[in-house]
This record gives structure tokens, C-alpha cells and sequence, in this order.
């Protein structure tokens, strides 16, 4: 029986805990305990009989599992959902840019990540890797709200509408690298957008600065076929290949997409130990495309999950991410058994951690990881019965069932409800919006 500690700072009871571990262990009637924002013991409720405790979460019954880990995202880009709905990727990307370089400022990102970041706390997220311009901005969001980040400077191969030159840029990149290095919660990656706005020379100064700082890269790679024909265009090859002979093909390395990948690519990916985030949300509103999970996992590439940003899968609800995940999966491949649910549960929480870089200390429940959880009630009628909680989890749960989260030991979400105000923020959007389109948002001729 596993030794709970005579006392700890937080107690989750009553719960069936899914520990997420490599074995899947699993305690139909569990506890966990927190103590300085680190799990101190995970096992049956009856360990944990006459542990003290400063805060007792009861999940009444419900199933308590590791935060989830979304790998991908632009949580400031709730300012535009809905904006450029009905659109293939290049057409979403010109109305998109266009209301950005009028709207985007450091305080109007502050607003939209932390309305962002609210919305994926109250849906389980724990940690989220986040690309946007104004980084610090979004730092700022994330330690309101109280999710962990993996954060990093934007490299575009134009002045942005950050209005960054490409030196002033890299100056900026060493300096956000170099304040951040310490920032509680806070995980950098260096974060160039593409091999289609980057050409080969700055891709490649991209790698040496990644070299130099010890700071690993994460990019958007094979999202959409008109990408596929831009950098063909433009690098005369795939964009994996491009971003191969820059040298960013290498373990540490998040892709976001991974869609069109060709047989030799996802034998290199799996060699490589480079990582992707799947955004089903994203790639099927926009056509995109599927990602080839099935042969992906084979190869025994990394894989995990991503909303994307608000702006082009219009939420940040990793419950239909898994969801559409396994349905997209299942229809490419005709194989319901293809991917199981327990192993879609595994690729939002562990997977999600080792894709960032963080193995070993989130995405499961286990003595000596961070304080990462999310407790998911089963007492509404959509859930009853439930004979097996990773597949009630993925075919039924939805994010308003998530009663309580804790994020590194903090308690972000109680009851259903924030612990911290966002009302500011909520405001800023709206205004925003009003400006973007005062007399509504008007739709492409069909």
C-alpha cells in the first residue's frame, strides 16, 4: 500500500485516479497529496485515511487525472474568433493578418491570452505552449490565471506586426530568452512561425541561436496542401526537408501540424525524436487535412495534442480535441481499434509533457512531479453509466463537466469557476471586437 504523508498542503479524495503512467495504473477509489506544489503520494483513499490537510478537494467519485498539456496554441488569438470562419488556410491567413497588423498591440494580447488562458484552465488545461507576438504579454496572462507556460520569441521572415526588423528581432529574442530563464511556470522554446514566411539563411540562424541559448524550437510544418506548395515554391522542397537542411530536425524539436508527410519523412521524425502537435480542431475546420497518426505512432514518433488558436478551430477545448482526434483517426484509417481511448488520454497529458520537453515531471501522477491535475465529475446524465473512464473521458466528457484544477499545487478551478477575476480582460475583447467589425463580420461570396 503507498505511504501518504501525516500531513500535506492539499488532499484530492474520492476520486478515480487515472495516474496516467507508462503501466496506465489506475485507483478506482484514489488520493493524491500535494505538498509546495509537487505531488508527495498517489493511491487507494485508504492510505490516506487520517492525512492532514490544509485544503481537501472531494471529487466525489469523479475521475482525477494529470492536467492536460496542450502543445500547441495562440491563446491570444481569441480575439479573432470567428473572424475568418469558412475559409481554406491561405484565405483564413489574410483576413487573419490583416485584423492583426490594425489590432494587435502588447495590451490587446494581454487581454486576449488571458481570456484565452481562463477558457483552457476551465476546460482541464494545465500547461500550455504558446506562440504569439508579445510574449511577455502572454506571460503575464498565463501567471494571472495560473497555467503553467512553454513560451518563446516569434521569428517571422518580415518586420511583423510586432514591427521587428529581423535584427532587432533576434537582439529581442536573446533578451526575452535571458529574462525569462527563471520565471516561475515558465518554459522557453524559440518559436519561428514557418519555412514559408522564414527562408533558408534565417531558418538556419534560427538553429545557431537555438544552438547557443540551449533553448529548444517549436514550428508550424506541413499544416495545409497551399503551404505545401509555398515552400516548394520557395525552398524547392517539403517543409520538413527545408527545416532538415536548417538543421531543426533533431530531438527537442515540437512541430505543430505535421499533416502531409510523406513515408520517409515520419521514418526520420521517429529517428530523429522530433515531436508533433496534432490540432484535428484547426486542420479539419480549415480543410487541412489528416494527419497520419496511425503510422506516426508505428514509426514511434512523439505525438501529442493541440487546440491551435481560437482563430482557426474557434476554442481551446482539448475534450473535443481528443474527441475529433480519435473520430479523425478512425475514419482515415477505417479501424475503430486504431487508436484506443486510453491512448488519446495519454497523448493531452504524458504525451503532451514529453513533446514539450518536460518528461519526468508532468503529464502523469506520481511522487515527485509537479502538482498538475484535473478532477472531471461523472454525476450529469450524459456520463451515466461509465464503465471505462478513458473512454468516457473522450466520447462523452465535455469541459463543463471539469469541477476542480490544480496547476503546479495551485487551485485554478474550483467548484467550476475561476479562482482568480478575469472581468478586465473580458472587457478589452470586447472592445476590440467592436472596432474589428463594428456592423458584423462579413462572409465570403460562395
Amino acid at each position: 500500500m503507498t505511504t501518504f504523508p501525516a500531513r500535506c498542503d492539499t488532499l484530492v479524495t474520492n476520486g478515480h485516479v487515472l495516474t496516467m503512467d507508462e503501466g496506465f495504473t489506475a485507483w478506482p477509489e484514489g488520493a493524491v497529496a500535494i505538498t509546495g506544489g509537487k505531488i508527495t503520494a498517489v493511491g487507494a483513499m485508504m492510505g490516506a485515511a487520517g492525512v492532514q490537510a490544509d485544503e481537501v478537494v472531494d471529487a466525489r467519485g469523479g475521475i482525477v487525472l494529470p492536467g492536460f498539456v496542450n502543445t500547441h496554441c495562440h491563446a491570444a488569438m481569441v480575439l479573432f474568433r470567428g473572424l475568418a470562419d469558412d475559409r481554406p488556410l491561405d484565405g483564413f491567413l489574410k483576413a487573419v493578418w490583416a485584423a492583426e497588423a490594425a489590432h494587435v498591440t502588447p495590451e490587446t494580447v494581454l487581454a486576449g491570452a488571458t481570456l484565452g488562458m481562463a477558457e483552457m484552465a476551465l476546460g482541464g488545461v494545465t500547461h500550455v505552449v504558446d506562440m504569439y507576438f508579445h510574449p511577455d504579454a502572454t506571460v503575464e496572462a498565463a501567471a494571472h490565471v495560473g497555467l503553467g507556460l512553454t513560451v518563446g520569441p516569434v521569428f517571422i521572415g518580415f518586420d511583423g506586426i510586432d514591427h521587428l526588423p529581423w535584427p532587432d528581432r533576434c537582439r529581442f529574442a536573446e533578451d526575452f530568452v535571458a529574462r525569462h530563464r527563471a520565471t516561475p511556470g515558465v518554459e522557453l522554446m524559440l518559436m519561428p512561425h514557418s519555412a514559408y514566411t522564414l527562408d533558408a539563411r534565417k531558418l538556419a540562424e534560427i538553429t545557431a541561436l537555438s544552438d547557443r541559448l540551449g533553448v529548444p524550437i517549436h514550428v508550424h510544418a506541413a499544416e495545409a496542401p497551399s503551404e505545401m506548395a509555398l515552400v516548394r515554391d520557395q525552398h524547392g522542397t517539403t517543409p520538413i526537408r527545408a527545416l532538415e537542411r536548417a538543421g531543426m530536425i533533431r530531438p527537442g524539436t515540437l512541430l505543430a501540424h505535421a499533416v502531409h508527410l510523406d513515408d520517409e519523412e515520419i521514418a526520420l521524425l521517429a529517428e530523429r525524436g522530433v515531436a508533433m502537435s496534432h490540432c484535428p480542431l484547426s486542420n479539419a475546420k480549415l480543410a487541412s487535412g489528416t494527419a497520419r497518426l496511425r503510422d506516426l505512432r508505428r514509426a514511434g514518433a512523439i505525438t501529442s495534442l493541440g487546440t491551435d488558436g481560437a482563430s482557426s478551430g474557434n476554442d481551446l477545448d482539448m475534450f473535443r480535441t481528443m474527441r475529433l482526434a480519435a473520430q479523425m483517426a478512425i475514419l482515415a484509417t477505417g479501424e475503430p481499434d486504431v487508436l484506443p481511448a486510453r491512448d488519446i488520454v495519454a497523448m493531452a497529458t504524458r504525451g503532451g509533457a514529453v513533446a514539450a520537453g518536460m518528461a519526468g515531471r508532468k503529464g502523469v501522477l506520481a511522487p515527485g512531479y509537479d502538482a498538475d491535475l484535473t478532477v472531471v465529475g461523472l454525476d450529469r446524465p450524459h456520463l451515466i453509466p461509465s464503465y471505462d473512464p478513458y473512454s468516457t473521458l473522450v466520447y462523452a466528457a465535455g469541459r463543463s463537466d471539469v469541477s476542480d484544477v490544480i496547476a503546479r499545487g495551485r487551485r485554478i478551478v474550483q467548484a467550476g469557476n475561476l479562482t482568480t477575476g478575469i472581468a478586465p480582460a473580458v472587457e478589452r475583447v470586447r472592445q476590440v471586437a467592436a472596432r474589428i467589425a463594428p456592423a458584423g463580420v462579413p462572409r465570403p461570396k460562395v
